[in-house]
């Protein structure tokens, strides 16, 4: 199961889940794009999330992917968030070694701090 979502603080995410084995959980992945992707797989992507493997629906394993995937983007520096809104509106490209100058990964939470999504 897939689904597309966007903008959020200008950035699309397309999220994927899957089943995990056969005992009946679910994992998820999301990649947070630039640009609104046709879909998962053709999304190109400026940074990947896993969303764990312990999700008792495929739903729910594309909620929890897409609120850690919000979370990073709201964590954030600013420059990259205008950069991100300035690409949406101009449809423009930006070079991929460009933009990891861009992200600094910054620790989160386990929960603290996620804020749900509009459907």
């Amino acid at each position: 199961m897939e689904r597309v979502w966007g903008p959020i603080g200008g950035f699309y995410l397309a999220a994927y889940a899957t089943a995990a084995g056969e005992d009946g959980l679910y994992c998820s992945y999301a990649k947070v794009c630039w640009t609104r992707p046709s879909s998962y797989w053709d999304a190109d992507c400026v940074f990947k999330v896993y969303g764990g493997a312990k999700h008792r629906s495929a739903e729910s394993a594309l909620r929890w992917v897409a609120l850690c995937a919000r979370n990073q983007i709201d964590r954030l520096p600013a420059q990259a968030k205008r950069l991100a809104e300035a690409c949406w509106r101009t449809r423009l490209r930006i070079p991929r070694l460009f933009v990891t100058a861009l992200f600094k990964p910054r620790p989160i939470g386990a929960r603290r701090g996620l804020q749900a999504l509009p459907s």
